[in-house]
């Protein structure tokens, strides 16, 4: 399937037929999230792939009894990994030894990452960093929506969850792991959806200054 027409004809789907979806189409899915760009490489994401009933029932609960995950033959649960995230300096340090990255551009990352922990010695900004993961996770996940789209699979990005439920049902370590989002994964039951109400370019796009709206079709 070419690239736009995937874009254009990708839907969120909340219903989907009782049809299980091969490992085989699974991991398309993972192999495309896995390709994802992230800072200075960190990859800090993880995919945890529930097919289990008991535990889809229990997800969905904890998703708010959201009608895609309570009939997803599949839900991947996106999950930021604060671990990974952690060891980015490395992965910076590998980009640089591949020539991926300039000698200079890894010398200024080191010295601000290593200031960074010397102020920050056991009061680690959290919250900043968490918001780095899933920027990151986020950029992962999308390529895994588009890659089941153009394997005509539907799925439905959920946001809304009780966090700590989800953390328990997936035996999560919160020293390391926290949910980003769940993602309902399955054949859809109707393949006819209308497509949906778009802003136009000049509505949602700036040239050089706030407020005077990008013009399409001009240079």
């Amino acid at each position: 399937m070419d690239f736009f027409e995937t874009i254009r004809g990708r839907r969120s789907c909340r219903e989907f037929l009782d049809r299980p979806v091969s490992a085989k189409d699974i991991e398309t899915c993972l192999e495309a999230a896995r390709l994802a760009p992230s800072g200075t490489n960190a990859q800090p994401w993880r995919f945890l792939v529930a097919r289990r009933p008991g535990i889809r029932a229990a997800l969905a609960e904890a998703g708010h009894g959201h009608s895609g995950l309570k009939q997803a033959p599949a839900i991947v649960a996106l999950l930021g990994d604060r671990g990974l995230y952690r060891k980015r300096l490395r992965r910076a340090k590998e980009l640089a030894d591949i020539g991926a990255l300039r000698p200079e551009t890894l010398a200024a990352l080191e010295s601000r990452y290593l200031e960074k922990e010397k102020n920050a010695a056991g009061s680690r900004d959290a919250g900043l960093e968490d918001r780095a993961i899933q920027a990151n996770c986020m950029l992962a996940g999308e390529h895994f929506v588009l890659a089941a789209a153009a394997l005509e699979l539907g799925c439905c990005w959920v946001g809304a969850f009780e966090a700590d439920k989800v953390a328990e049902i997936l035996k999560l370590n919160p020293k390391y792991n926290f949910p980003v989002a769940l993602l309902a994964l399955g054949y859809p039951a109707d393949g006819s959806q209308p497509p949906r109400p778009r802003y136009s370019i000049s509505d949602i796009a700036w040239k050089d200054e706030a407020g005077r709206p990008w013009e399409a079709g001009t240079a």
